[in-house]
């Protein structure tokens, strides 16, 4: 699969993701900062199970098999009062989160102060793309002599997917204080 494509790929997952996350917490004139520090890695044995247990699917011809990652994303959300749960907005001029098998940094989260419940993920993936043989891969022809040819002209449809490899959820109650900064460790 050509990389811009790829790029493209990648760009509409963050769009569609963003999308889905719905309005960010309203954290105030004053808000307090949730520091998530995180220290986590992964095996090349976990990445190799997910990518085969999340296809393509044995028994598919596939080509150009390859993955881009893994990827790191710390989120953190807030318990609304019916029930939901509400993202909380990063800081503002974060340094991304390194690429790799092993992730170490932190998240800085806008809250507004007062007693609450807070929930926080890790999540761990690779995108993965190949090509799959589409239906017959022969052609047959015919001569004017009636004679029948068969040519092998594969079709190729290509395929990408987002396969996550680590996904770990933690809820701490806090009490936050107008322009305190808490630091928390949750995966640890």
């Amino acid at each position: 699969m050509p990389q811009r494509l790829q790029i493209f790929m990648v760009l509409g997952l963050v769009a569609l993701i963003a999308a889905c996350m719905g309005p960010a917490v309203d954290p105030g004139p004053d808000p307090a900062r949730v520091v998530v520090s995180v220290k986590s890695s992964l095996s090349h044995e976990q990445v190799r199970r997910a990518m085969t247990s999340q296809g393509p699917f044995p028994g598919a011809w596939v080509r150009f098999d390859n993955f881009l990652g893994p990827f790191w994303e710390i989120s953190a959300q807030q318990r609304q009062p019916d029930g939901s749960w509400r993202r909380l907005s990063q800081a503002p001029n974060q340094p991304d989160l390194p690429d790799g098998y092993k992730v170490e940094g932190k998240r800085v989260f806008l809250a507004p102060p007062g007693a609450q419940e807070l929930r926080f993920r890790l999540e761990a993936f690779v995108n993965r793309s190949w090509e799959e043989q589409v239906g017959d891969p022969y052609t047959y022809r015919r001569t004017k002599d009636g004679e029948v040819y068969r040519d092998y002209e594969p079709r190729w449809r290509s395929q990408s997917a987002v396969i996550y490899v680590l996904d770990q959820r933690r809820e701490r109650k806090v009490d936050l204080k107008a322009g305190q900064e808490l630091v928390l460790e949750p995966f640890k």
